[in-house]
Order: C-alpha cells, then sequence, then structure tokens
C-alpha cells in the first residue's frame, strides 16, 4: 500500500492558517501532555517508578521536567502561550514571575517585545542580559554592603595627620623654648 501524502495547498492564506492552527494544537498538547505528567507523578505512581514509566512512554526525564515546569509556572496564562513551542515555553517559564508578561529589549536588535513575541534566540538574549543586570545589582549591593561595613579609613587618616600636627607643633614649640632658655 502506498502511502499518500496530503497536497499541499498553494494559498498562502491557507497555508498561513494551517499553520496557525497546527501551532496552536501543538501548544495545547504542551500543557495537557504537563498537566498529565504532573498528575501521574502526584498521583498514581510509586516512589521511583516515574522514571520507569517516562521510558516506557518514550519520554525523558528533561523533556518530563520542562513540560511540567511549564504548567506549573504558566499553567494560569496558558490562553495567552497556546501558540508557542515548548523551548519558547520553558525560556518564559524559566524568567522571574515579575518578567515573564513585561517588555524587553532585545539586545541584538533593540526592538522592545513581550516574551511571548520573542524567539528562542531573542528568550535567551533577554535571560542572559537580565542574569547579567542581576548579577551586577548584586554585586554592587555587596561592595555596599561591605562599605559600609568597613571601619572608616578617613577619620583614621585625619586624626592620624592631626596628632602628626600636634606632635610637630609641641617639638616645633619645645625647641623654641629650649632655644630661649639656653
Amino acid at each position: 500500500m502506498k502511502n499518500e501524502v496530503a497536497e499541499l495547498s498553494n494559498d498562502l492564506n491557507v497555508i498561513t492558517a494551517e499553520i496557525n492552527a497546527y501551532k496552536q494544537v501543538a501548544g495545547e498538547a504542551i500543557f495537557e501532555i504537563g498537566r498529565r505528567l504532573i498528575h501521574v507523578k502526584e498521583n498514581d505512581l510509586t516512589h521511583g517508578q516515574f522514571g520507569k514509566w517516562l521510558e516506557s512512554i518514550g519520554m525523558n526525564w528533561d523533556t518530563a521536567n520542562r513540560f511540567m515546569k511549564i504548567v506549573r509556572e504558566l499553567g494560569g496564562n496558558s490562553d495567552t502561550y497556546r501558540n508557542l513551542g515548548w523551548q519558547t515555553l520553558y525560556l518564559i517559564a524559566t524568567l522571574p514571575p515579575e518578567e515573564r508578561d513585561k517588555p524587553h529589549i532585545v539586545p541584538s536588535t533593540g526592538e522592545v517585545k513581550k516574551p511571548e513575541d520573542m524567539t528562542v534566540r531573542e528568550l535567551r538574549e533577554v535571560k542572559k542580559a537580565l542574569k547579567e543586570e542581576r548579577e551586577r545589582r548584586e554585586r554592587a549591593e555587596r561592595e555596599a554592603e561591605e562599605l559600609r561595613n568597613r571601619p572608616p579609613k578617613i577619620k583614621t587618616a585625619r586624626s592620624s595627620l592631626a596628632f602628626f600636627f600636634v606632635v610637630v607643633v609641641i617639638i616645633d614649640q619645645y625647641q623654641q623654648i629650649r632655644y630661649i632658655n639656653f
């Protein structure tokens, strides 16, 4: 029996509509698979059996964990994200919650986009920029804390300078007194 391949339309509007429909189906499938994985992991198997079960359905731990993370982090907004692929969904799910709905500047292009409108590459760039900014902020906070906790060197230097000045003046006056008395 010969496999028949459905002919594709030559109408760009039809192809666009078909692609969007398949994207929606794929996005919905990710959420549904993730929900079911969470359910099985939490309710149906004894401890240690989940990995074996994953193998039996041909899914690895990494993919399962990503799908479950997507549902746990984005499940409440699943309508917003239904047309996105799993890599995009996972990158959005691993953004800090306060950064998921905000527009961001894409470093390579300078464009301002919301995460759900970005490509995987753009999301990776934004995540990297957010991480670098967070690390700079944490480093600045640590340095500021160290400065606050450091003993004040300026006072010590000023008091040392004042002490030196007093000693010089006293010595000078002593020498003058000594010169006068001899």
